[in-house]
């Protein structure tokens, strides 16, 4: 059975982790959420690098054959740098810029101060010349996702921008709980990353590419009996760190039928 690690900075995670149980519906997972030191994008890069490098190494101690960084703002700060220091595939989370620009011309782009100034997006920006984009590092939205799910309110008026535009791209997994009312607060379609990633994860570890990454040599087959471990939920998921009583209610809470 496969066995795959998904790390975010608190809940947005939480639905990159539906979209890959949706692929691969047989592989145990295990969901850390650093909820408790959220939101990860305007910290500084050094404490991101070394949240993260926390995150997969409790996977690593775990056995997984693959880990996934559903956080825009890790992904930007140190995929590339995590994908050396670990020895199992690291798929990070980058916007879903390009479907967007073949929607539109104007195109906003919502993420995190960190993402925002990142050589990643800048560098994903450069594929669609033809595109104008404005991005915008909202530097407190993050943090309302999560205060709206412990129950508080959000305002989108305080946090968004104002503008016209044809698509709207999300940034950040945890605006992905927004993604119908932003919809509608600028008319437009929005596109967020979480199909994408979990395609990606899918082709790793279940495509033509198998054999030449290894991944089959390495899955393990006994479960690591670790205490730290909440309950198995009905897809063989794992919640773990932590907040992992609060994050696996808002998995349940909000995709239900998915369980």
């Amino acid at each position: 059975m496969l066995r795959i690690g998904v790390f975010d900075s608190g809940i947005g995670g939480l639905t990159v982790l539906r979209e890959c149980v949706r692929l691969l519906p047989r592989a145990t997972f295990y969901y850390l959420g650093d909820n408790r030191r959220a939101p990860y994008g305007s910290r500084p890069a050094g404490e991101i690098v070394s949240f993260t490098r926390e995150a997969l190494s409790f996977f690593r101690k775990e056995g997984v054959d693959a880990a996934v960084l559903a956080c825009n703002t890790a992904t930007a700060v140190c995929a590339a740098q995590m994908r050396g220091e670990f020895s199992f595939p690291v798929i990070g989370t980058e916007p879903a810029v390009l479907p967007a620009a073949r929607a539109a011309q104007r195109v906003l782009v919502l993420c995190t101060p960190r993402t925002a100034v990142s050589v990643r997006l800048c560098s994903l920006l450069s594929r669609c010349p033809d595109t104008h984009f404005t991005v915008f590092g909202a530097p407190r939205l993050a943090a309302a996702v999560e205060e709206r799910m412990r129950g508080g309110t959000l305002s989108l008026s305080d946090h968004l921008p104002a503008g016209n535009y044809g698509a709207v791209v999300l940034g950040c997994t945890h605006y992905a709980f927004l993604k119908e009312e932003i919809s509608a607060f600028y008319s437009a379609p929005v596109f967020d990353s979480a199909a994408g990633v979990a395609r990606r994860l899918f082709s790793l570890l279940e495509g033509d590419a198998d054999d030449e990454a290894g991944i089959k040599n390495h899955i393990c087959k006994v479960l690591n009996k670790n205490k730290s471990l909440q309950k198995m939920t009905q897809k063989n998921i794992y919640f773990v760190g932590n907040d992992s009583i609060f994050n696996e209610s808002v998995y349940k809470r909000m995709f239900i039928f998915d369980i």
